[in-house]
């Protein structure tokens, strides 16, 4: 859901993009981690390879005021 996609970008982006470290914040697999980080681009219709796309989502979660894991 939502709620899953939103929590793992926020811990894939906490953790720079490190899969595994990420992953083990979630509790989940790194291929787990892998698919909703698929879902999100799909979503998006952007690509987290881009830098600046990655900011623009902290900023937006950021600018969310929701709760930070770890």
């Amino acid at each position: 859901g939502r709620g899953d996609l939103v929590a793992s970008l926020r811990a894939w982006l906490s953790r720079h993009g490190q899969w595994d470290a990420a992953a083990a914040d979630l509790g989940v697999h790194r291929h787990t981690l892998r698919y909703r980080m698929r879902r999100v681009e799909e979503i998006l219709g952007r690509s987290l390879d881009d830098p600046d796309v990655r900011m623009e989502l902290w900023l937006a979660l950021k600018a969310t005021g929701e709760p930070q894991r770890g």
